[in-house]
């Protein structure tokens, strides 16, 4: 083991010698890794560090394997509207703080507590054995961010001088200047120090690849294992640096299908589920073998813009039961919103502050985890839980698409792994549907709910059906 010493020494060559663009394999742990995301305004009804530290135990109750934290650092407290996000002002809560608008990336907000009180946390993830990965947002920063009092470069210009902002009207950070790039890499190595153990990197794919190269040689020299999550699709990034991309064109192309009308509706192709698996199934086929796409049904986005239209709100709760079957079992990483493992339907929106009077109706209504929607969620995630974790097919294997029930709103796939195949499958509506696969059900049951095979090879499927089965 390499003294601390012998780690900046390490760490001083490799920032000297520029980025190495050398994407080490993925850590075996990620492959089977159940990723938790929590926005820690929503988790509790404190809404803190504190609070949220004291649900760890549930937390790995699930089956997860790390928690994703929403932005907790510094948030900008400009009450100039002008420097608002027209998300944040639809949101109807008339505050400045939006945890997507930063003020200093070095601190913790006080709303959420003390860097002890995020150092606890982290102590109590890591004794229980889950690791912690952080969401980091350097595409922008807010109107205020410390980086414009210390470089005079920080932010983009527009040629007549004024900082360029984006279509949340947050400045460009400008990631041409030493000092920024310098101070940012600082920064991820400052909550490393503190019990960070990966970031998820928002809108990734808008900030330079060379920086993130750079930013994840200086990590891994600290931490070997640090998982870099880029919420983005570019290919480019995987390649090179990150160990994920987001699988956003999945995975809103099946909430789209489970609930139409919700805000993702633009992921499907002329409102076909076929044509938009076969741009998912082009993409994917392209990307490193062992890229981990991260999968969701549900995230704070949805939770906090589509909030009537959440799946869990519309539908049963064997609806969103089938779309996670499809979310755990496909390659790569399956991520859970906070609360989705009890059939939580709330409102839960990342722009509720802490002193909202009204904010308890935007936490996770925690009662349902001992109503039998709840209950039943909470099983099925555990079970698939422990197939990840268990079942090397689900990590290891080949997926292979089964496109026999698309036109009818059947997402199906192979997983494939020395001489075992094994079938996923799940209808997303409320319709019974009859899909013909090619073989006969006659292998080992894994999981299944409201199907039916018969002697042809068709799998009958129930309203929300779903089969996961051994050929």
């Amino acid at each position: 083991m390499r003294t601390i010493r012998q780690n900046l020494l390490l760490l001083a060559v490799v920032l000297s010698a520029g980025p190495l663009f050398a994407r080490r394999p993925v850590p075996e742990f990620f492959k089977r890794a159940v990723v938790y995301q929590i926005s820690l305004r929503n988790f509790t009804r404190d809404g803190n560090f504190r609070a949220a530290t004291e649900m760890l135990e549930h937390v790995k109750g699930t089956g997860a394997d790390a928690v994703l934290l929403l932005p907790f650092v510094e948030m900008d407290r400009d009450m100039d509207e002008r420097g608002w996000s027209p998300r944040q002002i639809r949101s109807g809560f008339y505050t400045p703080k939006n945890p997507y608008r930063i003020s200093d990336f070095n601190k913790v907000d006080p709303e959420y507590g003390t860097d002890e009180d995020l150092s606890r946390f982290c102590r109590k993830a890591h004794y229980i054995g889950l690791k912690v990965f952080m969401d980091v947002v350097y595409m922008h920063a807010g109107p205020h961010n410390v980086l414009g009092r210390m470089y005079a470069d920080a932010f983009q210009k527009n040629e007549d001088g004024t900082v360029k902002t984006t279509e949340f009207n947050f400045p460009f950070v400008n990631f041409e200047s030493a000092g920024v790039r310098k101070y940012l890499v600082d920064s991820m190595l400052h909550w490393i120090g503190l019990g960070c153990d990966g970031l998820r990197c928002d809108m990734g794919d808008w900030v330079p690849i060379d920086f993130w190269a750079e930013a994840a040689e200086a990590c891994r020299v600290v931490r070997p294992d640090f998982i870099m999550i880029n919420e983005g699709a570019n290919i480019e990034w995987v390649e090179k640096v990150f160990d994920s991309n987001y699988a956003l064109a999945w995975s809103y192309a099946i909430r789209g299908v489970l609930t139409p009308g919700c805000r993702c509706d633009s992921y499907l192709i002329d409102n076909s589920l076929k044509k938009s698996m076969d741009a998912v199934w082009a993409y994917e086929a392209r990307l490193p073998s062992d890229a981990m796409m991260l999968s969701f049904v549900d995230n704070h986005d949805t939770a906090t813009d589509d909030w009537e239209r959440r799946f869990d709100r519309v539908h049963p709760v064997n609806a969103g039961n089938a779309a996670f079957v499809l979310s755990f079992l496909r390659k790569g990483v399956p991520m859970v919103y906070n609360g989705n493992e009890i059939a939580d339907n709330g409102r839960n929106s990342f722009f509720a502050p802490g002193e909202d009077v009204a904010r308890l109706g935007k936490t996770v209504d925690w009662a349902r985890a001992v109503q039998p929607a709840g209950q039943r969620r909470l099983a099925l995630v555990r079970r698939l839980s422990r197939l990840r974790h268990e079942d090397n097919v689900f990590p290891d294997g080949e997926m292979v698409r089964e496109p026999a029930g698309e036109s009818r709103n059947v997402v199906a796939f192979y997983r494939v792994l020395g001489g075992r195949k094994v079938l996923v499958a799940a209808n997303l509506t409320e319709s019974a549907v009859r899909v013909n696969f090619g073989s006969v059900g006659n292998g080992r049951s894994i999981l299944s709910e409201g199907v039916e095979w018969g002697g042809d090879g068709t799998l009958a499927f129930g309203p929300w059906g779903y089969v996961v089965e051994e050929l």
